[in-house]
């Protein structure tokens, strides 16, 4: 799935239960409660995946209780642009903020998935 993910879905209200970095393979996972029923206040367990993330920034105030999403973004503004020793140049696709109501999150990624566990 490409970024059109984030217009098509709605990820407000879901709960940040755990986020896991996958140094081998780039990816950077958030372990959602995620509403699959609001009406019925249902939530599923899903891991929101970004990969090739090369960026991640947490700019959160301590709350109590979880982080909730409230919105994600995509951002407009200049991405990193990383050259290795070896001459490898590594970028990203996409910016996003993700407004928690704790605060902020920023990642640059090249793809992301939402997946059911």
């Amino acid at each position: 799935m490409s970024f059109s993910l984030f217009e098509h879905l709605s990820f407000h209200d879901s709960t940040t239960l755990e986020v896991k970095e996958d140094t081998k393979n780039q990816t950077l996972d958030f372990l959602l409660r995620y509403p699959v029923d609001w009406k019925n206040y249902v939530f599923e367990k899903k891991i929101l995946r970004f990969i090739d993330a090369i960026v991640y920034i947490k700019k959160e105030i301590p709350f109590e209780g979880l982080p909730s999403i409230m919105d994600i973004k995509l951002l407009n503004s200049p991405k990193h642009t990383y050259t290795f020793a070896d001459g490898v140049t590594v970028s990203s696709k996409y910016k996003v903020e993700i407004e928690t109501n704790e605060g902020s999150r920023f990642i640059e990624f090249n793809d992301a998935e939402l997946l059911d566990i």
